[in-house]
């Protein structure tokens, strides 16, 4: 049966996932923006139950294929899995590893980099899988947080220029400025009664 016959439901779905896809990149479609895709072309319980199915199928299918060493092949099956049922962990992974094996043979920082994100994903979804932890250890991100140390450095110095600002905000803002007649009256009281004893 050809594939358009055996889910018809959710096609006009996909068809906007996948532009959306394609529009973002290299970014990943949120799964907000996907949730509004699928109320746009009112997608029912039935429709969501098909996709998910469909999103198995697929994700099923691509594991066979890369297992035979056609990543290629598997690439689209399971960006429309993980378009389909953006809650499934195992097609985020395969991705990801895609992604990673090009990074490896050909060192490009592109593939690294959406390796890293569709890892990510992965393990916002199922933070104890093994598998995508692996993965990103493998691409240098700390399974832990999934912050690669960029971010956190990124993140760190973000805080840290936060506390200077607000630190000169209350020497100039908060604290009242002294007038030098005010100091000169100070010294003079001093100078009059001495240092205060101890």
């Amino acid at each position: 049966m050809p594939e358009s016959q055996q889910y018809p439901s959710i096609d006009p779905y996909l068809d906007q996932a996948r532009r959306l896809w394609d529009d973002k990149a290299p970014e990943l479609p949120q799964p907000e923006q996907l949730r509004q895709i699928a109320e746009s072309v009112d997608m029912s319980d039935a429709a969501s139950e098909e996709a998910d199915r469909r999103s198995r199928d697929l994700t099923l299918e691509a594991h066979q294929l890369l297992d035979d060493g056609h990543d290629q092949e598997a690439e689209p099956l399971l960006r429309d899995a993980v378009l389909l049922s953006p809650l499934r962990v195992q097609p985020w992974y395969f991705l990801a590893r895609i992604y990673a094996e090009r990074q490896g043979s050909t060192g490009d920082a592109e593939q690294r980099q959406m390796a890293q994100s569709l890892a990510e994903r992965a393990q916002s979804i199922s933070p104890t899988h093994g598998a995508t932890r692996s993965l990103l250890e493998q691409l240098g991100t700390n399974p832990q947080d999934g912050l690669p140390w960029r971010k956190a450095a990124l993140i760190v110095f973000v805080i840290i220029l936060i506390s200077g600002t607000l630190q000169i905000c209350h020497r100039y803002v908060l604290t009242p400025e002294v007038s030098q007649e005010q100091l000169q009256q100070e010294r003079q009281y001093w100078e009059e009664h001495g240092e205060p004893q101890r």
